[in-house]
């Protein structure tokens, strides 16, 4: 892990760890993937609040990343480039049969000047992404289609990988990351290998003042409130016990269910 610390003019610097992105190249290489996005805070088309805690941060533009790779290609990786959009990395690669550039998310171990393939004729190698009726049992995989001929959802962010463990002529079964188990068709897609930048937990924000630029705004107490602004709010001093932990409001958040999560059969706790 490469990780760089800047020199301590203040407590608060001591502490800020950055990882090194040396590999990466300083600007984006594919123009045309590349457009604007309006940063919308958390507010529906009302103007209203429906997530809390968004707002201010860096003005940023959203890179178009090809999620379905079902078709037959064979590219070559021409850089590696960091979006602001997600924890990973991602790579500009150029399609030698369709004469095209396109974005994807960049796995582990994956290099400039390495070839990427996708559909029938790809071989179980790093960064190629084929039907999982096609890959190895016990192969780590990412960018894992739910349906046949859909993008990928599965194992995306920064170092999650899914591993194949059972496969028959119709199902094949998954574990990912968090350790659940799901049954997918086994004519899905999913890339070989695990997703780059592995060491993005190890980040240190540091200050208050990086998390505003990440468009994040503080998160308050509610008892630090007053009791019109939240259940917990009030009280003589510093109050706390005596009552239920209860949402802004007034749901309960422990010791009960929270959502209305319908069970798929495809998954399997």
């Amino acid at each position: 892990m490469n990780s760089t610390k800047n020199k301590s003019t203040s407590v608060i610097q001591k502490r800020l760890t950055n990882l090194s992105k040396k590999k990466l190249s300083k600007t984006p290489l594919i123009k045309k993937m590349i457009v604007g996005k309006k940063n919308i805070a958390g507010r529906n088309n009302l103007g209203k609040i429906t997530v809390r805690h968004k707002g201010g941060g860096h003005q940023k533009k959203y890179r178009k990343i090809n999620f379905i790779r079902n078709k037959d290609s064979v590219g070559i990786i021409t850089s590696l480039e960091y979006d602001p959009f997600r924890t990973a990395f991602i790579a500009a690669v150029y399609d030698f049969l369709n004469y095209d550039y396109f974005y994807m998310i960049a796995p582990k171990n994956l290099n400039i000047g390495d070839i990427v393939k996708s559909g029938f004729n790809a071989e179980v190698k790093v960064g190629h992404s084929l039907t999982l009726m096609k890959i190895p049992v016990g192969s780590f995989i990412h960018n894992v289609s739910l349906k046949e001929n859909k993008k990928a959802q599965l194992s995306r962010s920064a170092g999650t990988n899914s591993q194949l463990i059972e496969k028959t002529s119709k199902y094949c079964r998954i574990v990912l990351s968090s350790g659940k188990h799901k049954f997918l068709s086994s004519t899905c897609h999913a890339t070989i290998g695990t997703v780059s930048n592995e060491f993005s937990f190890f980040t240190v924000i540091g200050k208050a003042g990086r998390n505003r630029w990440l468009n994040r705004r503080p998160t308050v107490r509610g008892v630090a409130m007053n009791p019109v602004d939240h259940p917990h709010g009030g009280g003589e001093g510093k109050s706390s016990g005596g009552r239920s932990s209860v949402t802004p409001w007034g749901k309960p958040t422990k010791n009960g269910k929270t959502s209305n999560k319908k069970k798929s059969k495809f998954l399997k706790r």
